[in-house]
């Protein structure tokens, strides 16, 4: 099964600052519209949310307590354009095994994740799981190729930043997007200090971001902390998307390598990560593999037996 995007690597050697690189440009003139928030039920397991007409909202079915979207590549994307058009910050999130596992099990993250304006099926898993419900999905939409995906749709006028990874990882990654999208807007790309970021950085990110005034903001953390970062500072900001993206920074720039693409129709990527990485991924994808697939037949033995109460948070 698909698991979350691997935890940046910590450099002992990298400097406290964090650095960026801005790029300014005349600001397009953008129109408000009104998107709705899919939100995480609380009564059947059965419970659909059915898309509204205009804002390029989805329909969102819930697993493991968490409303997620029947979205493809497409339908995702428009989708996120739409909330670019909002003066507000809004937040995605790309949702796999680990991710919706830790949300059943921790009702705080369950709290964050509740927030989110969009959360896409990430992995294989969750695709079967929602079909299992009537979704009627061919594919998942995996953070880095949907980032690959979004970015060579949505050339100038649309306005990017770059948050997180290494300035290494980040120069590389410009190099690449342009080739993949020659006339991307680039308007900054921030390399945060690796370490728990104190007030005075988060208030550097914010001016330097609300400056850029992007209309997509990507974002590559360690783990769940990028879905929590996201949301404690979502009001730091005017507007934006903020995508939580993991390891796409790395995977896109080719610092690391895709699993092979058969494994990845067949939901072992989970495989490919763990052959490279046994010892420090083993006891990760053991615990949030083995969490989903427990919650995921407690739901369904509860479901067919007729209980119409979601579950609580501890199962």
């Amino acid at each position: 099964m698909d698991t979350r995007a691997e935890d940046l690597h910590w450099q002992d050697h990298r400097s406290d600052a964090p650095t960026t690189t801005d790029k300014s440009s005349d600001s397009k003139e953008q129109s408000s519209r009104q998107a709705s928030e899919p939100s995480n039920g609380t009564g059947s397991l059965e419970t659909r949310h059915p898309p509204q007409p205009g804002d390029g909202s989805l329909e969102s079915i819930e697993l493991l307590g968490t409303q997620v979207a029947c979205a493809t590549y497409d339908s995702a994307l428009e989708r996120i354009k739409a909330l670019a058009l909002e003066q507000r910050p809004t937040a995605v999130c790309p949702s796999n095994t680990h991710i919706l596992g830790e949300a059943r099990h921790n009702p705080e993250f369950a709290q964050i994740l509740d927030r989110f304006d969009l959360v896409l099926p990430d992995g294989m898993p969750v695709v079967w799981a929602l079909n299992f419900r009537g979704a009627g999905l061919k594919d998942r939409v995996y953070g880095p190729y949907f980032m690959r995906h979004a970015l060579r749709s949505t050339p100038r006028p649309w306005r990017h930043f770059f948050f997180g990874d290494s300035e290494a990882c980040l120069s590389e990654l410009r190099h690449v997007l342009l080739q993949l999208q020659p006339d991307i807007e680039i308007v900054g790309m921030l390399s945060p200090p690796f370490r728990p970021f104190i007030e005075a950085d988060e208030v550097s990110f914010a001016d330097t971001i609300n400056r850029a005034d992007p209309d997509f903001v990507w974002v590559a953390l360690p783990g769940v902390r990028m879905e929590q970062w996201i949301m404690d500072n979502q009001w730091r900001y005017r507007r934006g998307v903020f995508l939580a993206v993991g390891d796409a920074f790395s995977l896109l720039s080719g610092r690391r390598s895709f699993a092979p693409a058969w494994m990845q129709r067949t939901g072992l990527t989970w495989a490919y990560r763990l052959s490279k990485e046994p010892l420090r991924l083993g006891p990760r994808y053991l615990q949030y593999n083995l969490t989903f697939v427990l919650y995921w037949l407690w739901d369904v033995l509860r479901w067919r037996a007729g209980g119409k109460a979601r579950p609580s948070a501890q199962g």
